[in-house]
C-alpha cells in the first residue's frame, strides 16, 4: 500500500484546517483516531521499520510488527525501555518476540545517562516519522491527552535513523553485560 499524507485525514475527528501542511498531520487522543493512523503508517510499510517506543503493549500494532519482521524483504529494530519491559503485558510481547525473531534486532535498555528511554518515534520506509507523547498501548492512543505527529520527511527520518542507530548499538552492549546496567 503506498500511503499519502491525506490518508490519515480520515483519522483527524476535527477535521482538516484549511492550508493544512502538505507533509503532516498531528492527532490527538482521546479525540482523535490514533490507532487508526498508526495503523495505518505502519501497515504501509515496504521496506523497513525502525522504532524506539518507552510504552509497548498494543496487541494490534503488534501483530502489524510481527508480520513486517517475518517478511525477509522488510528492515525490522526495536529500541525499547528496560522498566517498561518489566510490565506483565509487555514480557508476555517480549516473549513472542524473543522465540519468533528471524529478521530484524530487539534492544532493551536505558539512556546513555542511566535514565528511562522515553523516545516514542517511529520511522517507517525511510521517510515517514512518527513521533510525539503517545505510548502506543491502548490507553495512550485512546483514553490519555496525548500527540501524534506524523510526518513524510525522508531528512528528518535520517536525521532520526542516525540517533535510533546509536541508541541500538547502547542498548545491545547493555544486554551483552549486564553487570553494567544492561537487561539480564
Amino acid at each position: 500500500m503506498t500511503l499519502a499524507i491525506t490518508d490519515l485525514d480520515a483519522c483527524m475527528k476535527g477535521g482538516v484546517p484549511p492550508a493544512y501542511s502538505p507533509t503532516s498531520r498531528t492527532l490527538y487522543s482521546p479525540v482523535d483516531d490514533v490507532h487508526g493512523a498508526l495503523t495505518l503508517v505502519l501497515g504501509s510499510a515496504v521496506h523497513s521499520v525502525v522504532l524506539a517506543m518507552y510504552g509497548y503493549d498494543d496487541d494490534d500494532l503488534d501483530k502489524i510488527l510481527h508480520a513486517k519482521a517475518g517478511d525477509p524483504t522488510v528492515f525490522f529494530m526495536a529500541c525499547l525501555d528496560k522498566s517498561q519491559a518489566g510490565g506483565v503485558h509487555e514480557k508476555q510481547l517480549l516473549a513472542a518476540w524473543q522465540a519468533n525473531l528471524s529478521n530484524g534486532s530487539i534492544s532493551v535498555g536505558h539512556s546513555e545517562k542511566g535514565a528511562i528511554q522515553h523516545m516514542k518515534v517511529c520511522i517507517v520506509d525511510g521517510q515517514w516519522v512518527v513521533s510525539g507523547s503517545t505510548n502506543w498501548s491502548v490507553s495512550g492512543e485512546s483514553a490519555q491527552d496525548n500527540q501524534c505527529t506524523i510526518l513524510c520527511d525522508a531528512v528528518e527520518a535520517a536525521r532520526l535513523r542516525s540517533r535510533l542507530d546509536q541508541l541500538h548499538a547502547y542498548q545491545l552492549a547493555q544486554m551483552a553485560n549486564p553487570t553494567r546496567g544492561g537487561v539480564s
